[in-house]
């Protein structure tokens, strides 16, 4: 069999017909998806490796069609009314900048070569071999710096507040250990 889309409508488009008709409830429907099909099996014969394999590649696309169809049929769902606009500042950016601030503050009260690292690094993006050539040291000793630095903001972080963290590791919830307002982030 010589695999040209005619000798393949020839052989197959009765049988596809059949077999989408059974699974789709109207006529016009069947027949758009029976073009949709065609139209794959045009873009994607030359990626068949083999002509015994035919029947069941043809097949599997018209299964597929028909997924896409009762898909695309789906009503889709409405979004609710209380999502955040965009540009809408909600509680949960002025919690972010809140802590952006006092994550700030803290750096500030860091011994000077650990600030500097920290700042370089973390706020204004150095990477480390930049910091290194830019403070005239070795590589091994800014990134001891960096290393010294952010554990130094670690502790700092765990004294002030409690936090609750996901599987990954990811912050899911910060609360103050003392009764009274925490002193750094204002929580």
């Amino acid at each position: 069999m010589t695999l040209t889309l005619e000798a393949i409508w020839a052989q197959f488009a009765t049988r596809l017909r059949h077999f989408i008709r059974a699974r789709v409830a109207n006529d016009a429907s069947a027949e758009d998806i029976l073009q949709n099909v065609f139209v794959k099996i045009q873009q994607r014969l030359g990626t068949l490796r083999g002509a015994e394999k035919i029947e069941a590649w043809v097949h599997q696309i018209a299964r597929h069609a028909i997924v896409d169809h009762f898909r695309a049929q789906r009503p889709a769902e409405e979004l609710s009314e209380d999502l955040p606009q965009p540009g809408e500042n909600t509680a949960d950016e002025a919690e972010k900048a809140g802590l952006l601030a006092a994550f700030r503050r803290m750096i500030t009260e860091l011994p000077e070569p650990y600030r500097q690292a920290i700042q370089l690094t973390e706020l204004e993006g150095l990477t480390q071999q930049e910091l290194a050539t830019r403070l005239g040291i070795s590589l091994s000793g800014a990134k001891s710096r960096v290393q010294r630095g952010r554990a130094m903001l670690k502790a700092m972080l765990l004294e002030c507040c409690r936090f609750e963290f996901d599987r990954r590791g990811g912050i899911m919830d910060c609360e103050p250990r003392k009764k009274a307002a925490c002193a750094e982030c204002g929580s």
